[in-house]
């Protein structure tokens, strides 16, 4: 029974949306650490947490624990905290998703968090707050902004409201919440972090809709990196035929299938770039990779 219920979930896991994946991590990462806890404070006897090393704290901290920049928006305080932060990543992820690939998605979520928490830093002494920082808050608020710089009259239709109205409306209630949270100093930290993720999420969005996806890029550079690798273990051979200028022939299935899904890939980016931007934003090499996979 439960080696079935493990089954059916890394299958929805694999098969899911980026929105999916990311509420799955967050998901365990939560429960992961409330067992490490757990045993560092029975067994271990320790009164070292997980938050102590993983939530951002301040720039002096940072400099001793650099990784907490990107770990603290996998933490969360609560049950409830976590919770509310899926719900909205879920609801955010279906609309985003919508307009954009996956990869996309996974871009303004990543950076979105790390400016939410250089944000909180460079804020922190304006304040005068002191607490710890978790959550995936500025992560997605900065792919809901994103989704907002984009496309500000989308309408949308909440629960218990029969009307539907554009998607700015719901932003404007988000911002006023969080100056409300500043002023009266509750969780001041936690609400500039929140800020920092819808400017960056409304800001790139007009980068990306110029064709300049420069971090979704770099993440892409890094993933090949590992490919390459992965890759690297399969041989390659030279066509010397006049008639083709493929330089590398599929070993098996595997090899074959796994061209055909990466050169999909780029092809749905190119026609993505084409559908933003226009034929024209496309750089040589595109033009040349798409004219000859249209032959």
């Amino acid at each position: 029974m439960a080696t079935n219920i493990l089954e059916e979930l890394k299958l929805k896991y694999s098969s899911g949306s980026t929105a999916t994946k990311l509420i799955y991590i967050n998901v365990v990462v939560f429960f992961t650490l409330l067992i490490v806890d757990f045993v560092l404070r029975t067994a271990a006897n320790t009164i070292i947490t997980t938050t102590d090393l993983f939530a951002l704290s301040s720039f002096d901290d940072l400099l001793l624990k650099p990784w907490q920049i990107l770990t603290y928006s996998w933490l969360h305080g609560n049950l409830f905290h976590l919770i509310m932060n899926m719900v909205l990543l879920y609801f955010v992820g279906q609309m985003f998703l919508q307009q954009f690939q996956n990869s996309n998605l996974f871009t303004f979520y990543i950076f979105g968090g790390i400016t939410g928490g250089i944000f909180f830093l460079l804020f922190q002494n304006v304040f005068n707050y002191s607490h710890l920082l978790v959550g995936a808050s500025a992560a997605i608020y900065a792919v809901f902004f994103g989704l907002i710089s984009y496309n500000p009259k989308m309408p949308v239709r909440l629960l218990l409201i029969p009307t539907s109205f554009p998607l700015l409306y719901i932003g404007y209630v988000f911002i006023a919440f969080d100056v409300y949270n500043i002023i009266a100093s509750q969780n001041a930290g936690g609400s500039i972090s929140h800020l920092g993720g819808a400017i960056f999420g409304y800001l790139y969005m007009k980068q990306f809709e110029k064709g300049n996806d420069f971090l979704g890029n770099f993440i892409s550079r890094i993933e090949g990196i590992f490919k390459k690798k992965e890759r690297s273990t399969f041989k390659t051979y030279k066509n010397t035929s006049s008639n083709s200028s493929r330089t590398n022939v599929p070993k098996d299935d595997y090899d074959f299938n796994h061209q055909k899904v990466e050169k999909q890939k780029k092809i749905d980016v190119i026609l993505d770039k084409i559908s933003r931007s226009g034929y024209e934003s496309l750089s040589k090499e595109e033009k040349d990779f798409l004219f000859r996979e249209g032959r």
